[in-house]
């Protein structure tokens, strides 16, 4: 009869460089997915065209002050789905602050193009006015749209004559 060895395996403590390299990878990862994803965002033609339109506007100029410029941090929504132009419907929507040396205003725009035919959609700069409340509900007091308009279908915008 042969005597019973247990051997006992022992594992040997993580290496810490190795934990760290691997949380530093995992953090890479996420923020690259995050700047890719905003920039693939910002070349849907209706964004990239209409931002630099609205930050040069006049008439957006005029009601803001120079230099104006579109806000994207906090309150700022900016998508484009991947997976939605793989199947054919490449979606753009924009709901963010528009600034200027003497005020704010809101922008806002939606556009899509299904299947390549050409993108439709609206894009506008609103005012904001101060809430005030009247006969039991708040309005908004001084707001004003700036500009407005729609999309050619090359994603090219198109203000609309007031």
């Amino acid at each position: 009869m042969q005597p019973v060895v247990h051997v006992q395996v022992t594992r040997k403590p993580a290496n810490k460089a190795m934990s760290l390299l691997g949380v530093l990878v995992l953090v890479a990862l996420f923020v690259s997915s995050c700047v890719g994803k905003y920039t693939y965002s910002m070349s849907a033609p209706p964004i990239a065209r209409t931002i630099k339109l609205v930050e040069k506007d006049p008439t957006v100029t005029a009601a803001l002050g120079a230099p104006v410029s579109v806000s994207f941090s906090v309150g700022t929504t900016i998508s484009r789905e991947l997976f939605g132009k793989l199947r054919g419907i490449d979606k753009a929507y924009v709901d963010t602050p528009l600034a200027g040396s003497k005020g704010q205003a809101q922008f806002d725009l939606v556009a899509r193009n299904v299947n390549e035919q050409g993108w439709a959609g609206t894009f506008s700069v609103k005012l904001k006015g101060r809430s005030v409340l009247k006969d039991g509900g708040y309005v908004q007091e001084g707001a004003r749209v700036l500009i407005e308009g729609d999309f050619a279908p090359d994603g090219s915008p198109r203000i609309k004559s007031p």
